[in-house]
């Protein structure tokens, strides 16, 4: 089954829109999320100018819970599910860093959390 993007439609809890400075800092940062990345446990993953990519933690089914943060408000706000994270191909390994990178900045657009699922070989 191939990567499904859903925006939920609910709002971000303390979201925050960021000005055009912020939101390069906010792209930037996105950007840098690769595969490797889905697999880590809650902190911070990476950080540009005022903006960082945390995981804030996983569900009891592994979902990654990863949030695009200023300070302490969320600009973007997506849930990876656990078989986004299970495939073992290295292109498969660069969609499902693509398809997290794509949420998170399609979530930054919205004001909305999006969930990435599906399965990939």
């Amino acid at each position: 089954m191939p990567l499904t993007k859903t925006n939920t439609n609910n709002a971000i809890r303390g979201g925050v829109t960021p000005n055009h400075e912020q939101r390069n800092d906010c792209s930037a940062a996105i950007a840098q999320i690769t595969f490797a990345d889905l697999g880590r446990g809650a902190g911070t993953l990476h950080t540009v100018g005022v903006a960082r990519v945390d995981i804030q933690g996983r569900t009891a089914a592994g979902d990654a819970n990863i949030q695009v943060q200023m300070g302490g408000r969320t600009v973007a706000a997506a849930m990876i599910f656990n078989s986004v994270q299970q495939t073992t191909d290295p292109a498969h390994q660069r969609g499902a860093a693509n398809g997290t990178i794509s949420v998170l900045r399609q979530s930054m657009d919205s004001g909305t959390v999006w969930n990435l699922t599906g399965t990939l070989p």
